[in-house]
Formats: structure tokens, C-alpha cells, sequence
């Protein structure tokens, strides 16, 4: 048929574009080969093609897609700034939202000698948008190992480290700059008449910028299984189209004008969220996935598939190894192969008509997207979120609307932002249910289940298995089959649910426990919780104190359980990084705990402990905290007169990161937070043990404070296979040069030191 060689020409062309960034061939020899080869096209009989001719034109489409692989990778590499790393004078213009971690803020800069990286103080960015002109001085450089790889994607080769950022006035001209006001305005139009949360939630879901959403947020999301709606996602446009459906029946579209339509919305939605990479992406992965729920034949959606593939990496040939991309096209492939089925199954329960087939489709569509990506999030984040399905089920229908009234808030923006306050208003309430249905599901300590799967071979096994349990559950859940009634299936699945949360929230502690303080001694705990810090110091004869408590969902009170505390003398927070306070949310409360000390801290967290009944206590340094024989001395940060809460527009909170000396007779171990030597004055004199300043971060100063402080041993608390490239090589080299033995919790576990009257020893082990 004439549709075959129309696919198989563009799945050929998919699979050579994917290919370009592995091989880039000369291509003076291709050139005749491709161009022989589509001649055969000529042959055809009546648009009719053998299957010679089709392997044929498959071969020539792979080989023209490969061509154009490397000519569009050798123009993104054309763009970067090529430049010899040191001191350098800049200017250019923003060209995409900046991106806060941990202090630094990072964006992409489009100057006259190509794209390159800035990294600055978060304090430096807070007015930055896209297509704002700069002038920057800094050292330019090479990135670090584990940001590499993302900037090779986008064009960038090299990474400028400035502290100051200076507005020029100038902004983008042109297409480019049109696009920036449009985005601007869609921006500014969220913000009105809308709750702070609802209001940085609609700029994720709406225009796939989620730096304004606060890290617990964030977490919610990531450990209930939501984090897709933050960042724009095909499967999120094809639930904004499915809502379109039943709208468009009411007045008599018929089913392939719909479809046009919404393909029509969705091109228009792209340029007025910004046109950035992801909304690209997204808009072309939803219309493949509308046309996989239409399409009522397999070489149709097949089409729609490979289409999308085509276009994606034809605008960037890279984008294959984006795990935002993969995601999003095994949904589409879930989407194409499940939904439909899944619809039938579902109808009987849900109904055929009007806005209960909608509803039905959104289940579907949510099933079959959840099913498809859930190995890719294993491989990669090696979690798996327990309540996924049934968080997305819930979720699901608010989310289309949500979509739906922030997209006129954006349109309606354009003219006035004050005309998006209907919109507004009404979004927001989806945006609350969507993020309570995320904390329901995030905060619990059975949210999350730590698999892991190690290689691609291993994922492959992993979705040969899930494909034959859905097939196999396809079967069994037949329509021609006997329906099923709520009646009869709704007391089953209640109980089985029940079971599992049962089973989830009991689940036993696997740590190795932690023993008691010897007699007259005491215990210091490095507690293995992921990516964040969190010490236990146990005295003989009197209650522990808590430093820090690791991240939301770090199992503090597992570890806490392992070492049999019961009440606390205190809980110390450093400074207000979710990875470092995001667990005592889980403290306060179940645990007693006399005294919180902080020298700043968020709102939430302080009225959680205010409400637990611990007392509250600013702290600076030269105070000294004593619990038994355990002596804790302040050495930084100076005493503040300022606001005790983080705020937003705050400077680098690992600037007032608390410092403490512990000291147990002849014993000292300084402990640092995430106060790096390079930017915080410490002068402990000689210890015994070194915490390493925030997780083995890059931190210039570190070499001549090893040399003034002469650590026997070195701890650094660190989650395995973290994002942000934690511990840094330079860090571990400068460990291993100055001649002290490194501990690290994700290779070891919980680090514990035992203190006695012959001394210190230690213990490591899960």
C-alpha cells in the first residue's frame, strides 16, 4: 500500500538521525547511494512497493537521516563559544529561564562568539527573563564531568563563572525577541490574583518553568510520581486535548476536524509558552499521541510515532539521551499500544457518553503513560513511587482543566494580564487539588521504594516482563468477557489496597542497628539518608542531639529507630536546604524534642516545631550547646539582627551555614554543613574527623584547610548516583593527597564513630 513506504521512509529517517551523534561518516559516498536508491520510488507501481523495495527505501531514508544528523550537529556545535579557558569580558542575552541549585544559579548566554554556560550567585539572577542583554567578567572554563554531557546536547561546550551580572538594557530583536515578550507576558499573567504555590505551579504545568516552585513542592511531586506535570510533557497535552473533545462535539465538529483543531491550538500554545525546547517537544509528542488515541489502525499510529521521532530529533539529533525525551516517548508508546484498550476495559465502570467517555480516555491515557515510563524511572532515578497510578488517577482530572484555564490566562494575558484573573482564580483551585493529591501521596515514608536497575540489559528483561504482565492482565480483563461489576470488584480492590498500605507503612527497618553509648563514652552518627546531611550525637547518660535531618523521604526516622532514640536534647539546623531540613518535618511531633536551634529557617518548618513544643533558639557563633559529656561549640556564622525565616530573594544561604566544633575530651570532629572553606572563615585548629563541606563539593580552599587542620579521617554525607556530581574528583584527589582515609555514606552507609576511654573507633555498614 502506498502508506507503507510513507512509514517506512520515516521510521528510516528516525533511525538515522538517532544514529548521527554515534557515527558522522563522510558523506561525499552517501550522497549517490541515497539518491539511487530513492529513484526507485520512480518504479513504483501505482504507488506500490515490493518488499525489496521497501528494505530499499528504508536503507536510503536511514543513510539521508544520518546525513542530516551530522550536518544539524555540526550547526549546534557551530554555535558554542570556543574560547581559551581564563578571564574574559561578554555580552549577550539570556535565552532561557534561569535555573537556581543550591546557590547558583545557572543559564544559557546567546553572544556574538556563540552559547555558552554562565554559572553566578543566585543573588546576581533574581531578575533575570529570557532575551535580557548582560554584560559579564568571569573565568571561563570547562564544565564539571556531570554537566557535560546535558550542555554537549544543547550547543554549549564551556561554562563562564562570574560573580556579577550587569543589565544592559538591551533585548532580543527579531522572531527570537518576539517569542521573549510573548513569554513574558504569559509569565506575568499567571502571577495575578493566584496563591504564591498555585501561581509557580501554573508557570511549571503552563511554560515548563519550574524554578519558582519551593523545594518541598518539588518533592511531593517527585516522590508521589507527579513530577512530569512540572515540567511541560506530551502526555500532558494529550489530556489538555481529550478535555477539547467533547467541547468540540457539543458544537458538531466531526472527529478528524477535531483533531485538526486541537493539532491547530496546540501550534499555537507552543509560541506563547516561549518556544523553548521542551514545549517543543511536548507539542509534537501530543499531537503524535492524539493521533494514536484517533487513529483506528496500527500502521497509523505507527506513522504518528516515528513522525514525531523525526521531527524531535531532527531539531536536535542529541535530544535521544535526554531523559526528558525518553520519558515522554515511551508515554507516547504507552499511549499508542494502551490506551485504546485500556478505554474499553474501563468504559463499563466509567460510561460512554459525553464527559464520562473523556474521562474515560484521561484513565486511559494516564494508565497507560504511567505503565510505559515506570522501568525508564527505575534505570534512572532508581525510585519507584508506590502511588503512582493511583496519584495520577487522581490527579488526572484536574489536570487538563489546569492546563486548560492557564492557557487562557496566557492568551488573555497578552492583551491585559488583569483580563487573566478569571482564569486565574479558577486554575488555582486545580492547582491546589493537584498538589494536595502530591503531598498525600510524597510525605508518607512508604512513598517511595528504592529499586535499582543497573544496565540497559537489564531495563530490556525488566519491559519484556511488564509487556507480557500487561498482555497477560489484557487477556484476563477482556470486554467479550462477562462484565465485571463494581459491586463485585470494589470490595476486592479496596482490601487489596488496604493490604498494601498495610504492608508499605509496617514494612520493617533493614538498618544495621546502632549501639548504645559505651559506658562514660559516647557515639556520633554520619547517618546514611540519601543526598543531605543528618548527624546523630549520642552521649552516655543523657538525650541525643540531631544535626540536620536529610531530605523529605530520607528515612530519618528509621535511622533514628536503628539507634533507639526515643527523645531528643535538641535538633541543630545548619541552614534551610531542603536536603538538610526536609526530614525533621518527620521529628517534630512523633519525637519530643526540647530545644530547636537554627540561625534561619523556613516558616513551615519553624511552626511545626513551635507546635511540637520545642523551645526556639537563634544561635551564633561562640555559643557552646553541652548534652552530657559532649561539648558543641559555634564557630560560625556571626550573630544576625536579620529576619530568622529564608526568604526568596535571600543570598547564598551556605554563606550563614552553622559550623560546630565537638569536642569529647581529647576528641574533636568539626562539622560544616554546607559552609565550604573557600567562602566561610574556619579556624577549628587540629581535628581528629572532618564532615566535608556540602557533600564533597567543588571547594578551592579545601587544600590549605586540610593543611591547617590535620584530619585523621574525612566523612562526606552523599547520596548515591546524585544529580549534582557529589563527591567532586578534585575533592576526592585533594582527600587522597593529603593522606586522609575518606568515608562516604553512599558507598558505606552510616559512618559511626565510637568514642571511649581507649579512644575512637569507627563502624560503617548498611
Amino acid at each position: 500500500m502506498a502508506a507503507d513506504w510513507r512509514l517506512v521512509m520515516v521510521a528510516g529517517s528516525a533511525a538515522g538521525l538517532a544514529l548521527s551523534p554515534f557515527w558522522s561518516p563522510d558523506g561525499g559516498w552517501l550522497r549517490p547511494v541515497v539518491a539511487v536508491a530513492l529513484a526507485g520510488l520512480l518504479l513504483a507501481d501505482r504507488g506500490r512497493v515490493g518488499p525489496a523495495g521497501l528494505v530499499l527505501i528504508g536503507a536510503a531514508a536511514a543513510l539521508a537521516g544520518l546525513l542530516a544528523g551530522s550536518a544539524r550537529l555540526d550547526s549546534i556545535a557551530d554555535g558554542a563559544l570556543r574560547a581559551s579557558p581564563g578571564q574574559i569580558a561578554i555580552s549577550g542575552f539570556v535565552t532561557e529561564p534561569p535555573s537556581d541549585s543550591r546557590g547558583v544559579t545557572r543559564f544559557a548566554l546567546d553572544s556574538e562568539d556563540g552559547r555558552v554556560m554562565v554559572e553566578a550567585p543566585s543573588r546576581e539572577a533574581e531578575r533575570l527573563v529570557p532575551g535580557t542583554g548582560v554584560d559579564l567578567n568571569g573565568q571561563l572554563g570547562w564544565p564539571a564531568d556531570w554537566l557535560a554531557g546535558d550542555l554537549e546536547r544543547r550547543g554549549i561546550r564551556m561554562v563562564l563563572r562570574s560573580d556579577r551580572i550587569r543589565l544592559n538594557g538591551n533585548l532580543r530583536g527579531g522572531v527570537a525577541g518576539l517569542v521573549d515578550r510573548l513569554r513574558n507576558r504569559a509569565f506575568a499573567a499567571l502571577a495575578v490574583a493566584t496563591p504564591e504555590r498555585e501561581a509557580a505551579l501554573a508557570r511549571g504545568f503552563v511554560l515548563g518553568d519550574d524554578s519558582d516552585i519551593d523545594e518541598r513542592t518539588v518533592e511531593d511531586f517527585r516522590r508521589s510520581g507527579l513530577s512530569h506535570l512540572l515540567a511541560v510533557s506530551g502526555q500532558n497535552v494529550v489530556l489538555l486535548g481529550l478535555l477539547a473533545i467533547p467541547i468540540l462535539s457539543l458544537f458538531g465538529v466531526g472527529p478528524r476536524a477535531r483533531l485538526v483543531a486541537i493539532a491547530a491550538l496546540i501550534l499555537i500554545y507552543v509560541p506563547l509558552a516561549g518556544g523553548g525546547p521542551s514545549i517543543q517537544r511536548a507539542g509534537v509528542m501530543g499531537i503524535a499521541g492524539l493521533v494514536a488515541v484517533a487513529a483506528t489502525s496500527a500502521p497509523s499510529r505507527i506513522y504518528a510515532l516515528c513522525l514525531a521521532a523525526a521531527v524531535t530529533l531532527g531539531l536536535n539529533p542529541r535530544v535521544s539521551a535526554d531523559i526528558g525525551w525518553q520519558l515522554s516517548f515511551a508515554a507516547v508508546i504507552g499511549i499508542m499500544l494502551l490506551a485504546r484498550p485500556l478505554q474499553i476495559r474501563l468504559a463499563p465502570f466509567i460510561g460512554t457518553s459525553g464527559w464520562q467517555r473523556a474521562l474515560a480516555e484521561g484513565a486511559a491515557v494516564t494508565l497507560a503513560a504511567t505503565i510505559s515510563t515506570a522501568p525508564l524511572v527505575v534505570f534512572h532515578f532508581e525510585r519507584l513511587p508506590v502511588g503512582t497510578v493511583a496519584a495520577n488517577l487522581l490527579a488526572m482530572p484536574a489536570v487538563a482543566p489546569a492546563m486548560w484555564t492557564g492557557m487562557v490566562s496566557v492568551a488573555f494575558g497578552q492583551i491585559s494580564k488583569f483580563l487573566a484573573v478569571p482564569a486565574n482564580l479558577a486554575g488555582s483551585v486545580f492547582l491546589a487539588w493537584i498538589a494536595q493529591v502530591a503531598e498525600w501521596f510524597g510525605r508518607p515514608v512508604w512513598a517511595e521504594l528504592e529499586v535499582s536497575i543497573d544496565d540497559p540489559l537489564t531495563l530490556g528483561i525488566v519491559v519484556a516482563i511488564v509487556c507480557a504482565i500487561v498482555v497477560a492482565g489484557l487477556r484476563f480483563w477482556h470486554p467479550a468477557r462477562s462484565p465485571v461489576r463494581p459491586g463485585a470488584w470494589l470490595p476486592v480492590a479496596s482490601a487489596l489496597a488496604l493490604c498494601l498500605i498495610l504492608l508499605l507503612s509496617g514494612a520493617g527497618n533493614d538498618r544495621r542497628p546502632l549501639d548504645q553509648p559505651p559506658p562514660g563514652g559516647a557515639r556520633v552518627e554520619v547517618l546514611d539518608i540519601g543526598q543531605g546531611d543528618a548527624t546523630l550525637i549520642r552521649p552516655w547518660n543523657a538525650d541525643p542531639v540531631l544535626i540536620d535531618g536529610g531530605p523529605p523521604g530520607g528515612d530519618l526516622e528509621g535511622a533514628l529507630e536503628s539507634a533507639g532514640v526515643e527523645r531528643l536534647a535538641a535538633v541543630l539546623l545548619t541552614h534551610p536546604d531542603l536536603d538538610h531540613y526536609g526530614g525533621l518535618f518527620d521529628v517534630f511531633g512523633p519525637t519530643p524534642v526540647d530545644r530547636f536551634l537554627f540561625d534561619k529557617a523556613t516558616r513551615e518548618l519553624v511552626s511545626v516545631a513551635r507546635q511540637s513544643g520545642a523551645s526556639l533558639e537563634r544561635i551564633s557563633a561562640g555559643e557552646v550547646i553541652r548534652t552530657g559529656n559532649i561539648r558543641l561549640e559555634v564557630l560560625w556564622p556571626p550573630a544576625s539582627s536579620g529576619s530568622v525565616y529564608r526568604t526568596g530573594d535571600e543570598t547564598d544561604k551556605n554563606l550563614r551555614s552553622i559550623v560546630v566544633l565537638l569536642e569529647w575530651r581529647g576528641f574533636r570532629m568539626l562539622l560544616t554543613g554546607d559552609a565550604e572553606a573557600e567562602a566561610v572563615p574556619m579556624d577549628p585548629g587540629p581535628v581528629d574527623v572532618l564532615k566535608v563541606p556540602h557533600h564533597g563539593s567543588e571547594d578551592t580552599g579545601l587544600p590549605s584547610f586540610l593543611d591547617e587542620i590535620s584530619p585523621r579521617l574525612a566523612v562526606i554525607s552523599v547520596g548515591a548516583d546524585n544529580t549534582y556530581g557529589h563527591p567532586v574528583p578534585e575533592v576526592l584527589g585533594e582527600l587522597e593527597e593529603s593522606g586522609v582515609q575518606t568515608l562516604r555514606t553512599d558507598e558505606r552507609g552510616t559512618v559511626s564513630l565510637i568514642l571511649d576511654r581507649d579512644g575512637w573507633k569507627v563502624e560503617a555498614g548498611e
